[in-house]
């Protein structure tokens, strides 16, 4: 049960668990940064988080899925990619024409332009561009 599913919660009861819950995020941030520490560990990282989501996107549209499974450890990659990156100007038209932040990290390039939904865009140390969603 989710703990804001309880009928009775108290404000001190919710800050425990945001509190909880960012600590654990912290700590798996943390575990991402040092399994993944060179260049090399990270690029072979992205590669496989790549290569498993276009693998999951093709089952999906093959329906042999019921739900995407979004994978944990692509989000804590961008949320680290946020808090570590160099933020670098827009380089297409795109970019420049919408709100957006771009963002470079370990030699990759992480764009994320918002319009009426967000679109993130990651580009591999060649400038390629190897994922969007």
């Amino acid at each position: 049960m989710c703990i804001l599913e309880k009928e009775s919660l108290t404000l001190e009861e919710l800050m425990d668990y945001l509190v909880k819950r960012e600590a654990i995020e912290i700590t798996n941030i943390n575990r991402i940064k040092k399994l993944y520490n060179d260049d090399e560990s990270f690029d072979k990282l992205m590669k496989k988080i790549i290569d498993k989501d276009v693998k999951r996107f093709e089952n999906l549209v093959a329906k042999k899925l019921d739900s995407p499974n979004i994978s944990r450890v692509f989000y804590i990659i961008l949320d680290i990619v946020q808090s570590e990156g160099e933020e670098i100007d827009p380089f297409d038209t795109l970019t420049k024409m919408l709100p957006s932040r771009i963002l470079l990290y370990r030699g990759w390039t992480f764009s994320w332009v918002h319009g009426e939904g967000t679109l993130i865009s990651i580009y591999n140390k060649e400038n390629e561009l190897v994922y969007q969603f």
